[in-house]
């Protein structure tokens, strides 16, 4: 009778668990793989043909990053092992046959127990809390990563714009100088000069040869840095607009994002929540020091038919292991994630006070080098006009290009050390900053 009961019994069993089962297909890998070719091909490109701005390039790289397009992916491989871990645990059930070989019985013997372990239930809210606690540290290391390329992408077109105008102040100043070196040149084999003169206009001109040929290779690498964050191919057109004035930093509002740094920086919020999953963690390793329990029924029928049923209990023994090594493991790392919290909350305030007070010194040098009153800048294109007319020798024309090459370049290099330290600032203190929902899903 039992086997004529059981046997229905565990094939209903199977199909239920190969029902519940996933499923295996494959997933071919993509050798054709490429970036865009231009930037039409783009999710929410612009008007074609037109000239990005800093919006433009950050809504560009927020829908086409190439790493925060995985990002929808690694939140639901973070998800899908966060709830792994924070199932309740399964019952356990076991039985056997023992069918007769000799002796008086008559009858095929059989045993069956079902059994619920009960220190899965005990932690179960503990390990979900970690496990939610997890996924929301994913989330929000995930909008630090999309900020991080946000501001890697706004410093890079500043860098671009300021560089593209230095290459041309380097270019002119270059030009200037490798003129003056050839009449130099042909003056010292008439005999007109001696070599010095030459000489060091000559080291001048290299110099500034040097110089040029820096800012071409930076220029290149960050064009095609730009172009990457942006998954568009390092030979696609790309056009940026003109950047806009640089606008003194409003400190008022700086101090009130710094005070409410935790709240909102999404790299600190991600610490919180790494805080919150190691609390629980240690709560639940607190709980597993209860030895391991399990209930259940147990039945049996020898060979001569004679039938048991009743509960059965498995208890673990902490004869070796009292659960106190876990627990003080799980202990100190809470201590060590507290510790760390506290440590990078300072650091982060300390360092955005930094940049605002060196902004505040990098924005006054900025005004001095553009206040005309303190020092008259030389005009370049009226002294490349009178040397044209003869009015000016080369030697002073020269002079006035470099010295008019040389203030546009400091304040081109000033101007650059403020937007790079306004961005980084920006950064860090949110302001500007794409909002990105950090219990959502990742951009």
């Amino acid at each position: 009778m039992f086997d004529v009961l059981a046997r229905p019994v565990v094939a209903g069993l199977l199909s239920l668990g190969l029902a519940a089962c996933a499923r295996y297909t494959r997933l071919p890998l993509d050798t054709e793989a490429h970036y865009a070719a231009s930037v039409d091909e783009l999710r929410q490109a612009p008007a074609q043909g037109a000239a990005l701005g800093v919006d433009d390039v950050t809504r560009l790289v927020l829908t086409n990053n190439p790493s925060l397009r995985l990002a929808g992916a690694r939140r639901a491989e973070a998800r899908a092992q966060a709830d792994a871990s924070a199932l309740p645990p399964n019952p356990t059930f076991s039985g056997g046959l023992g069918y007769l070989l000799s002796g008086a019985g008559d009858a095929t013997a059989w045993t069956a127990a079902l059994s619920q372990p009960l220190n899965g239930w005990i932690t179960l809210r503990a390990r979900r809390d970690e496990a939610n606690a997890t996924v929301r540290e994913v989330d929000a290391s995930l909008a630090w990563e999309a900020w991080q390329a946000v501001a890697r992408a706004r410093l890079l077109v500043a860098d671009i714009a300021l560089n593209e105008q230095l290459l041309a102040a380097q270019e002119a100043m270059g030009g200037a100088l490798r003129g003056q070196a050839v009449a130099l040149s042909a003056a010292r084999q008439r005999g007109d000069m001696d070599s010095a003169a030459l000489s060091t206009v000559a080291q001048a001109a290299s110099e500034a040869a040097q110089a040029t040929a820096e800012t071409e290779r930076t220029l290149a690498t960050q064009r095609r840095d730009l172009h990457g964050l942006m998954g568009l191919s390092y030979d696609a057109p790309l056009a940026l607009a003109p950047l806009p004035g640089v606008v003194p930093l409003d400190e008022g509002a700086a101090r009130k994002a710094i005070d409410t740094l935790p709240a909102h920086r999404p790299d600190l919020v991600a610490l919180a929540m790494g805080y919150d999953a190691g609390d629980a963690r240690f709560r639940a390793a607190i709980l597993t020091q209860f030895p391991a329990l399990s209930v259940g029924y147990a039945g049996s029928r020898d060979n001569s038919r004679v039938t048991n049923g009743g509960p059965e209990v498995t208890l673990d023994l902490p004869v070796f292991d009292h659960g106190t090594a876990q627990a003080s493991a799980a202990g100190a790392t809470r201590q060590r994630l507290h510790d760390e919290y506290s440590q990078r909350i300072a650091d982060a305030r300390d360092e955005a006070l930094a940049l605002v007070a060196a902004n505040r010194v990098a924005e006054g040098q900025l005004a001095r080098m553009d206040d005309d009153t303190l020092a008259p800048a030389p005009n370049a294109d009226g002294a490349a006009r009178a040397f044209a007319r003869g009015d000016l020798d080369r030697t002073a024309y020269t002079d006035m290009v470099v010295a008019t090459r040389s203030r546009q370049i400091a304040r081109l290099r000033t101007e650059l050390a403020i937007r790079e330290q306004r961005i980084g600032l920006e950064t860090l203190l949110g302001i500007g900053m794409p909002a990105i929902d950090i219990n959502g899903s990742a951009p």
